[in-house]
């Protein structure tokens, strides 16, 4: 997996993503849903450890590594 949101693993996977509005809508939901994560964290007092990437890289990062496929929700219900 890359180390980076700028490293060629993700340049790659999101090459060859056919519809670029659905990816980058897809990468903003779990980008907003681990941001969203982190700060309930923080409340908590769970605080995670420093130097992670932020919320749109790490969103990219999973995506890269395959942990999250981008889809459009209405595909998944017919």
């Amino acid at each position: 997996m890359g180390q980076s949101m700028f490293s060629r693993e993700v340049a790659r996977k999101l090459e060859q993503e056919i519809n670029s509005f659905e990816t980058c809508r897809g990468l903003s939901l779990r980008a907003r849903d681990i941001n969203i994560d982190r700060k309930g964290k923080e409340i908590e007092g769970v605080a995670e450890g420093e130097g992670q990437p932020n919320s749109s890289a790490s969103a990219m990062l999973e995506f890269t590594a395959g942990s999250i496929i981008l889809a459009r929700e209405d595909i998944e219900e017919e």
